[in-house]
């Protein structure tokens, strides 16, 4: 997800409203008493109310005027945005149609299938969720561009050497000999354990057929057919919420850094033997993996297959609360973990979003959308032509193997005499001309060969306007779903106007940077300084030896390496270093001290600290280039304060105060 993604869906939407961008969805359903005018164009209660409740879903208290006011206010700036950036243009670029289609087709898919899944269908992944089941397989890939004689060659292979195997034959040597899937010269064909949904359809169907021991026909699957040997199937263990401590050792590592990576988490973990309770503090201080660092080592609830093997077998091996695992190696270096809870496969309604999400992905998505197409049907009442639908069947058949055009030729002959819809419905209809536009999308001059027979090309149309038909059913009658996707359109279009006028100018823009600076130079300034090294050791740690040394060493732009090499390469864990230039009133450290006296030795925090102190800086104005990331983003707030208030000048902002009453006094009530 790129930058953009991220803004609209973080901060962009904040104030996102049912769009006046033309679309070809019509909106029905509007209240007719407008909230705000913008250039005559209205937005309605509904946007407002359902922006200000999602942002205040986790409020108990009811709202201020005071707060209500603050949010109409950042509303109105937002639609004024949107509407400075429709009126540029910007929802009419190639790209911006092309990723909101992309975005919507994303977003609609839970509403038009929500209840397309058949029950049978998910409660048979749920119930296979309660099993875990331990499998090796030996593939036989297909050749590129593979004939029927290829496909039964391979399949002759497979049989060949599933009956070595069910002869007695070791199945890991043989799918180390013969497997042709890049990870069985690793794992010998073994796929470790592995639940519902985490396989392809064919395999896990397979896989769950098997008894322990048993071998299986061969299955075929997009890569080719399998061969699977079922090991083991035991009750699913659930969910664990672990945290760790990593110290980072990839597979380009050298031996000697991999050395001390080994040799610091060992420390680690000899610490944690000796007072366990330590845990979160050495977390904080030590583990590099910055993702879950921030938040005390915790990462996600997980599962059996869905996190590396090595570090899902130590977890899973964790016993009690607060246990915690000896370090453990994966590709990403040395693990200490420690168990912080546990749970059981959730209830099915917990689970049920992953399982839809999971089977969209697979093959079962055909089965599901035939089902759809059907329920589609039933929903609308649809009623089909089927004595057209017999001359367009007859029409197809004369023309197969000749030129497409010929087809749209004898079609459009066919409309002029048959008027009645294709298909009626209670929502919409579809006529023969809908048909033919369809068919001319792919190729509008003809010249290509009629190759596919009607049943098929009326299956894609058919399945296209169903599903047209309920995408705009959706939008007319769903409110969460219509104000979803003006959210998304208007948070593309606020990122868009933002990176022109805002982000991307102030970036860019040295000569107002440098304006904007000169300005405002009071802004920037650098209060007293004083160029120091400070140790920090935890109470108990033995720094004698360092506080001797260091006592008579000037500061030098050396010292912190010194130090380093001297102290640390034998116990890394004997404190910690930073030498920098500090800000003294900004820091705690230094406001008692006698900034004169060079070096300092201090109790803070159950912490000792050793400090050498060098020069004293004194208080002056930064320079441009000494403050610019903290410049560029005042100068993008100037920019957009800015803009607002042109906008705000070039725009005739109209507010019903009636209605905006109305709105506050159903919140307070």
């Amino acid at each position: 997800m790129n930058l953009k993604h991220i803004y609209f869906l973080l901060v962009g939407i904040l104030f996102a409203s049912a769009s006046p961008v033309p679309d070809p969805i019509k909106e029905t359903n509007l209240p007719s008493d407008y909230l705000l005018k913008i250039n005559g164009e209205a937005s309605y209660s509904e946007e407002f109310l359902y922006v200000l409740n999602k942002n205040r879903q986790q409020e108990d208290a009811p709202i201020s005027k005071e707060d209500f006011d603050q949010n109409f206010d950042l509303f109105v700036d937002y639609k004024l945005k949107v509407k400075h950036a429709m009126d540029l243009g910007m929802h009419q670029t190639e790209e911006f149609i092309e990723e909101f289609i992309a975005f919507k087709e994303e977003l609609k898919k839970p509403y038009l299938l929500e209840n397309s899944l058949t029950e049978g269908e998910l409660r048979k992944a749920y119930s296979r969720m309660q099993e875990i089941v331990k499998a090796s397989h030996i593939l036989f890939k297909f050749p590129p561009n593979a004939t029927k004689e290829d496909s039964i060659a391979v399949f002759k292979m497979a049989i060949k050497v599933k009956v070595e195997a069910e002869a007695g034959a070791d199945f890991h040597k043989l799918a180390a000999t013969y497997s042709e899937d890049p990870s069985a010269n690793i794992n010998k064909g073994d796929l470790g354990y592995f639940t519902a949904l985490q396989m392809v359809l064919p395999f896990e169907e397979a896989a769950y057929n098997l008894k322990p021991g048993e071998i299986s026909d061969p299955v075929i699957s997009d890569y080719g057919y399998h061969i699977i040997k079922l090991e083991d199937r035991r009750p699913n263990p659930g969910q664990l919420h672990v945290s760790h401590l990593l110290i980072r050792s990839g597979e380009h590592t050298g031996d000697q850094e991999d050395q001390i990576a080994r040799n610091k988490i060992n420390q680690i973990h000899q610490s944690l033997l000796n007072e366990p309770s330590i845990w979160p503090e050495l977390v904080n201080t030590y583990s590099e993996d910055e993702a879950s660092k921030v938040n005390k080592g915790l990462i996600p609830w997980f599962g059996v297959g869905a996190i590396v093997p090595e570090f899902e077998h130590a977890a899973f091996s964790l016993k009690n609360k607060g246990d915690f695992s000896a370090p453990v190696k994966t590709d990403y270096g040395y693990h200490i973990i420690r168990l912080e809870g546990s749970k059981p496969v959730p209830s099915f309604e917990e689970v049920l979003p992953k399982i839809k999400s999971s089977i969209l992905r697979d093959s079962r998505s055909k089965l599901i959308k035939e089902q759809v197409l059907a329920m589609q049907k039933a929903k609308f009442k649809a009623v089909e032509n089927q004595a057209l639908l017999s001359k367009l069947k007859n029409t197809f058949s004369k023309t197969q193997g000749r030129p497409k055009a010929e087809l749209y030729k004898e079609l459009e002959a066919l409309a002029l005499t048959n008027v009645e819809p294709l298909i009626q419905s209670d929502w919409k209809e579809a006529n023969l001309g809908d048909l033919i536009e369809f068919l001319k999308i792919s190729d509008p001059s003809g010249k290509t060969v009629l190759k596919v027979n009607f049943d098929k090309a009326y299956t894609e149309f058919s399945t296209q306007q169903f599903s047209l038909w309920e995408e705009e059913y959706i939008y007319e009658n769903n409110l969460e779903y219509r104000q979803l996707v003006n959210e998304y359109k208007q948070g593309m279009l606020l990122f868009e106007l933002m990176n022109n006028e805002v982000w991307q100018k102030a970036l860019e823009d040295s000569a107002g940077q440098m304006d904007y600076f000169e300005s405002n130079r009071e802004q920037y300034l650098w209060e007293k300084r004083v160029k120091a090294l400070v140790v920090k050791a935890k109470n108990g740690q033995d720094i004698s030896e360092v506080t001797n040394w260091l006592k008579d060493q000037p500061l030098s732009d050396s010292l912190s390496g010194e130090l380093n090499t001297k102290f640390l390469e034998e116990n890394p864990l004997l404190f910690t270093v930073n030498q920098t230039i500090y800000e003294i009133n900004k820091n705690e450290l230094f406001s008692d001290l006698d900034l004169d006296q060079r070096f300092h030795k201090l109790k803070r925090n159950n912490e000792t600290i050793l400090l050498v102190l060098g020069e004293t800086l004194p208080a002056r104005q930064k320079q441009f280039g000494e403050t610019r990331g903290k410049l560029i983003q005042d100068y993008q707030q100037f920019l957009e304060k800015k803009l607002l208030t042109e906008l705000k000048q070039n725009y005739n902002i109209q507010v019903n105060e009636d209605e905006k009453e109305k709105i506050y006094q159903s919140l307070v009530q």
